[in-house]
């Protein structure tokens, strides 16, 4: 039996530092939790209002990315709230998917420094990056 909130799409589990800014209220932060063609879920310590617009600021590129959502469902968990944003475009979702992309690359180059003790430039992390893992991030339905 599916829950309220699966898709037809096979979300993208991640851990992205995320700014939330409601339009009414101050700037708070998060994590990304799962991102998919249509929307994303975030981790917060606070509650949103369902429906209403909420404007998610993404920093770890070097170009920082905002995009304009609608909170579709926030439930409380253990750690707060887990709050489901569904994107106005289909744009906006493949910008989100990218800024992804070189987020989890810039992971890869620090967990092999940290871990195997191998200094790795941008571009020699993105093509042992996309060598191992491009066939898994393309799978859940992205084009564009």
């Amino acid at each position: 039996m599916m829950s309220q909130h699966e898709r037809a799409f096979i979300r993208h589990p991640a851990d992205i530092p995320l700014e939330v800014s409601p339009h009414t209220v101050a700037r708070t932060t998060g994590a990304v939790r799962n991102l998919s063609p249509g929307g994303l879920a975030f981790s917060s310590t606070r509650p949103y209002p369902i429906g209403s617009d909420i404007r998610l600021c993404i920093r770890c590129s070097p170009h920082p990315l905002d995009v304009l959502g609608q909170v579709m469902w926030c439930e409380s968990s253990s750690e707060g709230y887990e709050v489901g944003i569904a994107f106005y475009s289909p744009n906006d979702a493949y910008h989100v998917r990218m800024v992804e992309q070189i987020c989890q690359i810039e992971q890869y180059r620090q967990d092999a420094w940290r871990q195997e003790g191998r200094c790795l430039s941008q571009e020699q992390a993105a093509r042992e990056w996309i060598d191992l893992y491009a066939d898994q991030f393309a799978q859940g339905g992205w084009s564009e």
